[in-house]
Parts: C-alpha cells; sequence; structure tokens
C-alpha cells in the first residue's frame, strides 16, 4: 500500500511527463481500437454483400450441364445441421433489352419461395415476389444503368437465343457492385421453361448459419453425396484469393499498429527511467530505512502501471467518440457517393477488444522491468552520495 502511494506521489510531481506518457498510451490503443473496428466492419459488409446472392457451398453435377435429379440432393442435404436453406437455381448468360439499350447480364433462376425466404434481399423498390412467370429483379445499379423502374417491361434474350417479355416487380441492392450492375433474378420455372430441358438445375446452392465455420457443414455434404457425380465447394474455396488479400491486409494493419502501441510504451520507460535518474537520493534513504530491493521494484512498477492503465482507460473513452465522430462525417460526406456504402460499417469482438487491451497491459508492464530493475539495483551508500 505505502508503495503505491508513492508511486502516486511521483507520477503527479512530474505532471507534464505523466500526462503525456498517458496520452500517448491512449492515443496508440484509441488508434488500434478505431482502426481495427472500421477494418472488421468493412471486412464483415464485403462478405455479408458477397454472399447475399452467393450460395456458401455450391453442388454442381460434373456429368453434364443440367442434373434432373436435384430434388433428391436437396433431400439428402436438408437434413444436416446448420443448414438454413437449399436454392436450387439455373444460371445462364443473357441479354437484356429496353428501349434501345441492350447489355449481357447473368440470369438467375431461383424459386419464388427461395427468393422471399431465404436470399434476405434488401428490396429498394418495388417487392421480392416472383411467382408470376414473367416476373424480374434487377439490381439498382442495372436499373439507373439502363434507365429501368418498377412496372416497365423488357426483353430477355436466352442463351438459347430465345426472347421473353417480363416486367421488373422490384430493384435490389447488395451492396456488391458487380451483382447490382450485372445480375438479374427470375422464377425457376421460367428459366427451365426457356431452356427446354424440363424440370433440372444447374446448380444448388446451400445457405448455412455460420457461413464463416462451413468446414463442417462442407465435409457433411460430402458423406451425404458420395459419388464422383457433383463437384461440392465452400463461398472460402470460391473466394480464397480475395480472403487472402483481405487477411494479409488485416496482418499488415496489425503490425502496424503493434509497433505504434510499443512506441508509445516505450515513452513511459523513458519517463520512469527519468524518474529513477532524479529520485536516486529517494530510493538511498527508502533504501536506508529498511526497503528491500522488492520494495523499489514495485514502487516504480506501479508507476508505469498507473500511467498504462489510465492511458488504457482514456482509450475506453475517446475509442466510442471517435469511431461517433467517424460514422457521422461518413454518413455527411462520403456515404453512398465513393464507397457504394449508406453508413461506415463498423464491428469489433469481445474477444478482440481484450486481446488489445491485454497486450496494451503486457507490453506496458515489460516497459517497466528496465527502469525499476535499474532503482532496484543502487546501494543505499551510493545513492545518498548522489548530488
Amino acid at each position: 500500500m505505502v508503495e503505491f502511494f508513492i508511486a502516486i506521489r511521483h507520477v503527479l510531481e512530474r505532471k507534464f511527463q505523466s500526462i503525456f506518457s498517458i496520452l500517448g498510451v491512449a492515443i496508440a490503443v484509441t488508434v488500434f481500437v478505431v482502426s481495427l473496428t472500421v477494418s472488421n466492419g468493412l471486412e464483415k459488409n464485403m462478405i455479408t454483400s458477397l454472399l447475399t446472392l452467393s450460395p456458401h457451398i455450391q453442388i454442381k453435377s460434373t456429368k453434364e450441364n443440367f442434373f434432373e435429379n436435384y430434388k433428391d440432393v436437396i433431400e439428402k442435404t436438408k437434413g444436416i445441421k446448420d443448414v438454413k436453406a437449399v436454392i436450387p437455381q439455373i444460371n445462364s448468360q443473357s441479354i437484356i433489352k429496353f428501349d434501345n439499350f441492350a447489355k449481357g447480364v447473368l440470369a438467375k433462376g431461383i424459386d419464388a419461395e427461395n427468393v422471399k425466404n431465404d436470399l434476405n434481399l434488401r428490396i429498394v423498390k418495388g417487392n421480392s415476389n416472383i411467382s408470376e412467370l414473367n416476373s424480374i429483379l434487377i439490381g439498382e445499379g442495372l436499373s439507373k444503368e439502363m434507365k429501368l423502374k418498377v412496372g416497365d417491361e423488357l426483353s430477355l434474350v436466352s442463351a438459347e437465343n430465345k426472347e421473353l417479355k417480363l416486367i421488373v416487380r422490384g430493384i435490389f441492392k447488395t451492396g456488391f457492385l458487380d451483382y447490382d450492375a450485372n445480375l438479374i433474378i427470375i422464377p425457376l420455372k421460367t428459366m427451365q421453361i426457356l431452356g427446354e430441358q424440363g424440370e433440372v438445375a444447374t446448380e444448388i446452392g446451400i445457405k448455412t448459419g455460420n457461413p464463416q465455420k462451413i468446414e463442417e457443414v462442407e465435409a457433411e455434404v460430402h458423406g451425404k453425396l458420395q459419388n464422383d457425380n457433383f463437384s461440392i465447394v465452400s463461398w472460402k474455396t470460391i473466394n480464397q484469393n480475395l480472403l487472402s488479400a483481405v487477411h494479409f491486409e488485416k496482418f499488415v494493419l496489425i503490425a502496424i499498429l503493434s509497433l505504434l502501441l510499443m512506441v508509445a510504451c516505450f515513452a513511459v520507460s523513458v519517463i520512469l527511467n527519468m524518474i529513477v535518474r532524479e529520485k536516486i537520493k529517494d530510493i538511498g534513504i527508502l533504501k536506508s530505512i529498511g526497503y528491500t530491493n522488492s520494495h523499489i521494484r514495485n514502487i516504480f512498477t506501479i508507476e508505469g502501471l498507473i500511467i498504462g492503465v489510465s492511458g488504457m482507460i482514456l482509450a475506453s473513452i475517446f475509442s466510442p467518440v471517435i469511431l461517433l465522430v467517424l460514422k457521422q462525417l461518413f454518413k455527411m460526406y462520403l456515404g453512398n457517393s465513393y464507397y457504394y456504402l449508406e453508413e461506415l460499417p463498423l464491428y469489433i469482438s469481445v474477444k478482440e477488444l481484450l486481446i488489445i487491451y491485454i497486450v496494451a497491459f503486457a507490453v506496458v508492464f515489460i516497459s517497466t522491468i528496465y527502469p525499476a530493475a535499474r532503482a532496484a539495483k543502487m546501494k543505499p551508500v551510493e545513492a545518498l552520495k548522489y548530488e
């Protein structure tokens, strides 16, 4: 207890240096938390947008372009734990025509019930009801490019060179520009009629409860479909290059932020060294009245921890305030204009926060070891002779 009060007195005596050190730790931890929160939010938003119309697991036939037994596959995979939806679909390159405009798009034939219940499409205009065979849903980017609105009639030219009139029932926005500008959704039955192949599908998509932990579900799907007629791949495999780039970017970000934290803690070590030099005579007096090396070491270790913990407490106040300000600034000046986002996505887990603060505490503690050990090693006679 006495060591604690002595440490507090030392910190208060050098107010300017102490405040400088506390702010250094606070700024370093705040930058770490804010940067990681924004990075996580953007990554999560990207993956959510990517998976809106992309299945978590994709099943295709390896024998032919169409497979007729897709209903059997659906029955086998529906009972697998964590499978939320099994969606048969037909994908085909097509052309849409409207008011002297023509554009190549990817047409997805999906059952109306799956569109309504399983895709979680964000409809910005109209609705997602494509129960009628002449219905079509288009992306917001495509609607702006071709000046299409809900209720307009357009022509679809299929890969088989068959033309069909369709009515725009809804306009969706996923947040993934490639989908919103180049993809359309029409009823599965309509695609089957255009293809004249009967009740078939080109692929089956599986949606799970947790796409980040897809490996177990993928293994079970492989177990249920044990033959060579199916190609089964997860979204992580399909997008492995993109995910690798994102993970590397995050690694570099954390490495740079860790260096910033180390610099801040180096400042704490420097301040403690200065205090040790100034308090040499005090150290000699304390040792002459019976204080041991351990007591002296504790005093200067506590001083460093007071500075570090104070900085972390300030960081826990600064971080949410700065994130709130960034969110408002993004909404006011950048939202929906440059980054295709209406608001700045933010996300950080409790586990990540705990790791940041535990690591910060550990680095601060390590930075106190040398100054505290230096103070503890001083001999009483030499310390009293100083000055």
